[in-house]
């Protein structure tokens, strides 16, 4: 699946470029099997560049360039800045031109470059986030990407073979334009990795992007950084990545809408139960739970036998689309019961799970939506047992004083991270009237006197980790601290593979 484009940008010598690729393509040894394009920016810039070309052509000749000039200026111009790498070019590669660029750049562009060089339009940059882009052009991304792209070809019908957009365009661009456009897609991020500097209502993980029909995905830190601070290098960074790819099941598992919520989660592959064996005990791996209890070492994490991950199910927008329907019409009957609440102004996504899934609940309730970040504090300690500390809060959005506000998360258990949330709502004046969440595992149906409201309720035993239930499994080690990051190693056990 040659269809993952390596973004070397932000890399300081020529030198250095050259080591970078020799090192994330050795390591797993199959990187060269994905790896489409070799894409450069600011390398332009830098003084030796041109002299590697050749070294990198030849030795990895079946990985093309992405020039990802993004060519602004006038047609004579950019003819220029390409004649000055055009000897370089070979069919296959991809060169970067932005919408403003007048029609006679265009066909000036297609004169200069070889036969079989791709040119793919930028329009709106993927750090522009939809909110931003209303504003300045009057429109959402993918309608003023769509404009930008018919007019152009109106006038030209050749003048692009392919559109740079994120997966969030990609599925309404692929509708309304010919089938011949290529699609890249940058601003791709999976669930372990930061945001980084992309707008964070733009984002997607790699198999989604690939799955929905994009003719390439741009990775660069997630290929070459990882997350060190959540204790992902850039190695684990890789071999996740092509574990997503590898998975043969489809991203998008089909939801009729007659399922019961457990098994929507189920279909989306996102949840796991330990096996057992003949007599019915458990045979692990154990999973690990964000609420923790004192020992005399410090905070321990709990532990369990069930897990739900609804970042499986968050990705799927039918799937998702039930969840926050079923969430929102929760919200709305609570709020009609209520002589004292009349309204909810925002609901708050808690980050990361319940920030898609905030969005969906308030198109139901046709309100404002904030989300909150988490701030890392302390990293993981396999050692003694922990996961990550952080903290939360809110300097995106604002919320006044005197707002009421509905937390929506992705699953409730301790009510750990509402009581974060809670301080920091307050902090800012609001007035938290509720919780709500996609699954409530807690048992719980109140919290410190305020609702909680959930599509799915079931309630989920959690041990210590020196409980007799679970103490031998501890021992043995056989436990997943970051179920997320480690989905197909629950995904084996269930299904009895080995390891």
């Amino acid at each position: 699946m040659k269809k993952l484009i390596l973004a070397l940008d932000g890399i300081k010598t020529p030198k250095l470029i050259l080591e970078k690729i020799i090192e994330t393509l050795s390591t797993p040894s199959e990187m060269p099997d994905y790896i489409s394009h070799f894409k450069f920016n600011d390398a332009f810039h830098m003084d030796g560049f041109k002299e590697i070309l050749p070294t990198i052509i030849s030795s990895y000749p079946e990985i093309f360039i992405f020039w990802d000039f993004k060519l602004p200026d006038t047609n004579g111009t950019d003819a220029n800045i390409l004649r000055n790498y055009v000897e370089y070019m070979r069919p296959g590669d991809i060169v970067t031109v932005t919408s403003t660029a007048s029609l006679k750049a265009y066909r000036e562009i297609r004169k200069v470059v070889p036969a079989g060089v791709e040119i793919a339009m930028v329009s709106v940059l993927t750090d522009t986030d939809r909110a931003e882009c209303k504003t300045r052009r009057g429109m959402s991304p993918e309608m003023a990407i769509l404009n930008d792209a018919r007019n152009l070809l109106e006038l030209e019908p050749t003048a692009i073979d392919a559109i740079i957009c994120s997966h969030k365009e990609l599925g309404f661009l692929k509708r309304n334009l010919s089938g011949n456009i290529k699609f890249y897609v940058p601003g791709v991020r999976d669930s372990w990795m930061e945001v980084g500097q992309q707008s964070k209502d733009r984002i997607s993980g790699v198999r989604n992007v690939i799955d929905d029909g994009a003719s390439g995905a741009v990775l660069g830190a997630q290929f070459m950084k990882g997350n060190p601070e959540a204790g992902i290098s850039a190695e684990e960074s890789r071999r996740l990545t092509l574990a997503e790819l590898k998975d043969k099941k489809p991203a998008m598992a089909v939801i009729t809408g007659q399922e019961d919520f457990l098994d929507v989660l189920k279909k989306c592959n996102g949840y796991y139960e330990s096996p057992k064996d003949e007599n019915g005990g458990y045979l692990g791996p154990l999973v690990a739970y964000a609420g923790t209890y004192e020992t005399q070492n410090g905070l321990k994490n709990k532990v369990g036998f069930k897990y739900f991950n609804f970042a499986r199910a968050e990705s799927n927008s039918r799937a998702r689309l039930l969840f926050g329907n079923e969430i929102g019409r929760g919200i709305a009957e609570f709020l009609n019961s209520s002589d004292l609440i009349p309204s909810c102004n925002k609901v708050l996504g808690a980050p990361m799970g319940g920030i898609l899934l905030a969005g969906t609940v308030s198109d139901y309730l046709d309100c404002e939506v904030i989300f909150a970040e988490k701030k890392v504090m302390a990293l993981a300690d396999k050692g003694k047992g922990t996961k990550e500390v952080s903290e939360l809060v809110i300097d995106r959005h604002e919320i006044k004083p005197g707002e009421n506000i509905f937390i929506i998360e992705d699953v409730c258990n301790n009510f750990s991270t509402t009581e974060k949330l809670k301080t920091e709502i307050e902090k800012h004046g609001g007035n938290l009237i509720g919780i709500a969440c996609a699954i409530n595992r807690s048992g719980q149906l109140e919290w410190e006197g305020l609702p909680v409201i959930s599509a799915l309720f079931i309630p989920t035993e959690q041990y210590k980790q020196e409980d007799e239930e679970v103490a031998e499994l501890v021992a043995a080690g056989k436990i997943v601290w970051k179920p997320k990051q480690e989905w197909q190693t629950l995904k084996d056990a269930m299904s009895g593979k080995k390891e």
